[in-house]
């Protein structure tokens, strides 16, 4: 299975039947070596030099300061001149989404979601030494860090939000600036110095602060798991209502602008439940499944 490239055995079992509710790490697998043949820093850093890269994937950043693309292009493409002199500066670079253009890591996103149902993606981080790109902030998915060379340090603390996704509360939504002060007054929950070949399994929500505070540039992906939730389940059964024409009919402009626009929501409720009713559980689910495992999240970034 995929994810024993990226886990033990036991984890990864594990995930299968109840995604994790605090972080750890763990030792990159024995399977992992084949992951790391297709993906590693020395790959990452090729890029980085070559520029062969698409600037709209690219994120410049250094302690939450982002770079104008301009800044590190020419002519719309990726300048790796430009790039070197940030990355001296003591910029972070990220390159978003390694499935849409590397090979090996669009085979591994596809083999995650046949296995866990799970829309993903990758990233990849380049921090210099002693630097730091990213600041405080949490996720609204579980995230799968595998430190590649060098070390990156981990402060975490316990969720402000549960399970936040990014249609609820994300950290955008609900930042208060006065939990900066009191997170650095109280330190850490959890700190981690993730080295090479280690793995930090992050689960959503959890707030965290990653700098180098190495000697060495640190460089890792993170594997980025779109967990299903019962919301996703309502939508795709809200969506089967399309091929009932009654659902399908024109709501008059006077309707919309009128009292009787309850009525209007009473009736298609009543005509909604009606439908969830009459549905078949098994062929519903049968359809869902091939859904889980087929269907290209758009929403992720």
């Amino acid at each position: 299975m995929v994810l024993e490239m990226l886990l033990d055995s036991r984890t990864a079992e594990e995930f299968m039947h109840a995604w994790p509710d605090k972080p750890q790490v763990l030792p990159l697998p024995a399977g992992g070596q084949t992951l790391t043949h297709s993906i590693n820093a020395n790959t990452i850093l090729r890029i980085l030099d070559t520029g062969c890269y698409p600037p709209v994937e690219v994120n410049v950043i250094k302690n939450d300061q982002t770079r104008h693309p301009r800044m590190f292009t020419t002519n719309d493409r990726l300048d790796p001149v430009k790039l070197r002199r940030w990355r001296d500066r003591g910029d972070t670079v990220q390159l978003r989404h390694l499935e849409r253009w590397i090979p090996a890591m669009a085979a591994l996103t596809r083999s995650i979601q046949t296995q866990t149902g799970c829309t993903n993606y990758v990233s990849a981080f380049v921090t210099p030494a002693g630097q730091q790109g990213l600041q405080h902030h949490w996720d609204p998915y579980l995230s799968i860090v595998i430190q590649l060379a060098g070390t990156k340090t981990w402060d975490i603390w316990k969720p402000k939000v549960i399970d936040p996704t990014r249609a609820h509360l994300t950290a955008v939504q609900t930042w208060q600036d006065h939990w900066i002060e009191e997170w650095t007054a109280n330190g850490p929950d959890l700190s981690f110095d993730l080295v090479s070949h280690e793995v930090l399994v992050l689960p959503r929500g959890w707030v965290h602060n990653p700098y180098n505070s190495g000697a060495d540039e640190s460089v890792h992906i993170t594997v980025v798991i779109k967990e299903r939730t019962p919301f996703w389940i309502t939508e795709k059964l809200t969506a089967t209502v399309i091929n009932d024409q009654a659902f399908r009919r024109s709501i008059s402009a006077a309707d919309l602008a009128s009292r009787t626009l309850a009525d209007c929501v009473d009736r298609t409720r009543e005509r909604l439940v009606q439908h969830l009713n009459d549905l078949d559980s098994n062929d519903f689910a049968h359809l869902l499944r091939t859904f889980a495992v087929t269907e290209v999240d758009q929403d992720i970034v």
